[in-house]
């Protein structure tokens, strides 16, 4: 018999942010609408730098390119954000579901473009990695699980610098239970926060991303995970999904 929880708590959405809440990766947005020549440089790159490292490396050259917090704003005040996905936000809210963030993007980008587009009221918590201009203008990007620290021992092929299932469980002891869970992602590293829900929760995988080619590829992987599924393409699918089963 599947596990319940109890029905007077309220619910929980959980949302991956790059191609998740918003239409576009923020990393590959920023760095190619600034300087093509330095997103080249990255892509030679992504094979043989951690990813966070890279774009930490990547917004320097940027910053001796002479390019501002102002123009990174700017450029992140123009990423798509589809408004299906803003009345997600806006009616989970009035539900009283509880918004949570959980990216390997970082904090400057994600606060900035939910700011930008009038939802950043609608989100309760924001778990990626810690971003800040310095005193000369250059954003930097620091690791979530820093470089020196003991490793997250995760078997399901997170990112060394995040593991969101970890984060996840850790936000449930801190702040649960609910009532239900809600998870919306696209990412490979969306697997193993989705094997922590069951039963009366939900999965969005999103089709054409990795997640969804890592759970067709190798279907056991399917197995861990204890609770509906629902492949989406469209945010209006989701919002659609919100409205009819009231989260």
């Amino acid at each position: 018999m599947a596990p319940t929880r109890d029905s007077t708590l309220h619910n929980l959405a959980v949302f991956d942010f790059d191609w998740s809440m918003i239409e576009q990766d923020s990393d590959d947005w920023t760095i190619n609408s600034l300087s093509t020549e330095t997103y080249d440089w990255v892509r030679e790159r992504r094979k043989d730098i951690q990813w966070t490292d890279l774009m930490g490396q990547a917004l320097s050259h940027l910053h001796d390119k002479g390019f501002t917090p102002n123009d990174i704003n700017r450029t992140l005040e123009q990423i798509p954000f589809h408004p299906a996905m803003k009345e997600v936000l806006r009616s989970l809210s009035g539900n009283n579901t509880t918004v949570l963030i959980i990216s390997d993007a970082n904090t400057v980008y994600i606060e900035s473009i939910l700011k930008a587009n009038g939802v950043r009221q609608y989100v309760s918590s924001i778990v990626t990695n810690p971003a800040q201009f310095d005193t000369e203008g250059r954003l930097v990007i620091d690791r979530l699980i820093p470089k020196n620290a003991k490793p997250h021992g995760c078997g399901n092929g997170c990112a060394v610098n995040i593991c969101k299932g970890q984060e996840l469980n850790k936000y449930l002891e801190e702040f649960g239970p609910y009532n239900k869970i809600m998870y919306v992602g696209d990412g490979a590293n969306d697997y193993c926060p989705a094997t922590q829900l069951h039963g009366v929760d939900k999965v969005f995988v999103r089709k054409g991303k990795s997640l969804e080619a890592l759970l067709k590829d190798q279907p056991d992987r399917i197995q861990n995970i204890k609770c509906e599924v629902q492949y989406w393409n469209s945010p209006q699918e989701i919002l659609d999904s919100v409205i009819q089963e009231k989260w």
